[in-house]
């Protein structure tokens, strides 16, 4: 990862941008180059592969079906690139084989590549999405990294489990500089717990990265289903309420702040889109997690300045996104 850490940008790079007939040989490139690895990929593959780049920080997905043979020989190691990857599959058939060990992860689960170290990867229709960060960045945390080479990483882990959600949101967030370092913070974090991290390392990372994700987490988990009160959100995450509300006042903000907004800004939607034109505005206030229907109206005005009436009311053409 020597040449984006060399700047403080975000990169973007999707082979969805290219013509089809281009994009398995603009894969195979990106992979030599600059993901210093060798593709022996079938032919007449039309894949969409998407990678953001942060400094010291790579996310990467495989979005569409992909299957090849990967390698990288000992005779590449002379690059002196010195990153793990965490690879966690989404679909088909992925194996990975360093030293001693061979990873065959079931869907959602991981497997840690370390660049350190000759490799095999074998792709079957797979897809993926994968971090990649500097050893260093995790042999503070985790000393053992390296035997973590070619390690199946189960599904359940719950370190992965953060870890798989909080990428997600990756891009949107390594935009802003600032954003971006804390980010690959606690990416290093969750990726160390996940493959095991000394007693000091699991705590400094609990403090950071697993808090951080956990909020991610709940965010998420929420926005699906905006009508959750913070018991059950609490349950669903394995938690307590308390811990909830401390994470959220942690951020500069509480946890009825946050829900209050979003089913704003859910009602607003509804009421601007045509799909919702024969509901009433109390059902619609019902639906985005109202129970008190003043209350609703009262919040809305003080929210959009004006009422769930008037903004139904009012022309589309205005720039109100539906």
């Amino acid at each position: 990862m020597k040449t984006e850490e060399r700047s403080f940008a975000s990169l973007r790079f999707s082979t969805g941008e290219l013509p089809a007939s281009k994009r398995l040989p603009a894969l195979r490139e990106l992979f030599h180059r600059s993901i210093q690895l060798q593709v022996d990929a079938e032919p007449g593959q039309t894949v969409e592969m998407e990678m953001h780049l942060a400094p010291g920080l790579r996310r990467a997905r495989m979005l569409t079906s992909f299957t090849a043979r990967i390698v990288r020989p000992a005779s590449m190691l002379a690059d002196g690139e010195d990153t793990v990857c965490l690879m966690m599959k989404t679909n088909g058939h992925m194996a990975l084989t360093q030293g001693h060990q061979e990873g065959v992860p079931e869907s959602g689960d991981g497997v840690l590549l370390v660049y350190r170290e000759p490799a095999r990867l074998q792709f079957v229709d797979a897809t993926y999405v994968s971090v990649r960060v500097p050893f260093t960045a995790i042999s503070t945390l985790s000393p053992d990294a390296a035997a973590a080479a070619g390690r199946r990483i189960p599904c359940d882990t719950e370190a992965l489990s953060l870890l798989r959600n909080y990428v997600m949101n990756l891009p949107d967030r390594i935009k802003d500089p600032q954003l971006g370092r804390l980010s690959a913070t606690h990416v290093y974090d969750l990726i160390a717990l996940a493959i095991g991290a000394t007693n000091d390392g699991r705590e400094i990372a609990k403090q950071r990265g697993v808090r951080a994700a956990r909020l991610e987490a709940i965010k998420a988990d929420f926005i699906q289903n905006v009508t959750m009160g913070i018991e059950r959100i609490a349950k669903r995450q394995g938690i307590s309420s308390r811990y909830v509300q401390m994470l959220f006042e942690e951020s500069g903000t509480t946890f009825s702040e946050f829900v209050l907004e979003r089913r704003l800004d859910v009602a607003r939607r509804m009421l601007t889109s045509p799909r919702y034109k024969t509901w009433s505005v109390t059902a619609i206030a019902l639906e985005a997690g109202f129970a008190d229907i003043s209350h609703f109206n009262r919040s809305f005005k003080r929210r959009y300045l004006m009422t769930p009436s008037d903004m139904r009311a009012h022309d589309n053409s205005s720039g109100l996104p539906d």
